[in-house]
C-alpha cells in the first residue's frame, strides 16, 4: 500500500510568535506539539477540515482549512492556508493563526478565525 501524501506546512515567524505570545502555557504546549510534528512529518489531509464561507462570525478565510488542537476536537484551533511553492510548484500549507477556537458568547475576546481574518484581509499585515 503507498504511503500516505502529507503536506508541508511553513511557519512564518512573526504569526506564530506572536499567537504564541498571546497563549496560556497549555495552548502553547498543544501548538509547540503540532509545529514539530507538521514540520516533522507534514500534514495529511485527514486532519484538515474545512472553513465555512462566510463563517458565522462574517470571517473570510479563503483557500483556508483549519486543525483542531490537540486533535482530534481540542479547544485550540490552527488555519493554514493553500498554496504552491514558487520554485517547485508544490502544493503546501502556509501557517495564518493559532488560537482559542471559540470564546463564551459574551467574551468579546478575538477567536482564531477572526486573527486568521484580520491577518488575510489587513494591508499592513
Amino acid at each position: 500500500m503507498p504511503a500516505e501524501r502529507r503536506l508541508p506546512v511553513r511557519f512564518p515567524t512573526a504569526a506564530w510568535q506572536e499567537d504564541l505570545a498571546s497563549a496560556t502555557t497549555a495552548a502553547q504546549q498543544a501548538a509547540r506539539t503540532a509545529r514539530r510534528r507538521y514540520e516533522r512529518h507534514g500534514i495529511s489531509p485527514t486532519e484538515l477540515r474545512r472553513v465555512e464561507l462566510p463563517g458565522p462570525d462574517g470571517t473570510e478565510l479563503e483557500h483556508c482549512v483549519k486543525v483542531y488542537l490537540p486533535p482530534p476536537a481540542g479547544r485550540w484551533g490552527m488555519v493554514l492556508q493553500f498554496t504552491r511553492d514558487h520554485h517547485s510548484g508544490e502544493l503546501l500549507l502556509v501557517y495564518i493563526a493559532f488560537g482559542v477556537r471559540h470564546h463564551p458568547a459574551d467574551s468579546h475576546a478575538e477567536t482564531v478565525y477572526q486573527r486568521a481574518h484580520r491577518r488575510l484581509h489587513s494591508s499592513t499585515s
